[in-house]
């Protein structure tokens, strides 16, 4: 079995995560996480708010790449 796990339960999702695999931490910064994506998407921006967030992630990655990926 693999560390997540998604099943369907009529119109839920159930996620499963092995406890060894995820500290508490990241958990709460993960729901955090997606607490605020469903916020944003209830709100409806126009377009260009929507592409200055892109551009500001973009911008994000480019300083912040080689944290994540050696090159």
């Amino acid at each position: 079995m693999t560390s997540i796990h998604l099943d369907t339960l009529g119109d839920k999702y159930l996620i499963s995560l092995d406890k060894s695999s995820f500290d508490k931490e990241w958990l709460m910064g993960l729901i955090e996480r997606l607490r605020m994506e469903e916020l944003a998407h209830k709100l409806n921006f126009e377009e260009d708010i929507e592409s200055l967030g892109e551009e500001i992630k973009s911008d994000w990655w480019n300083k912040n790449k080689q944290r994540f990926i050696n090159e």
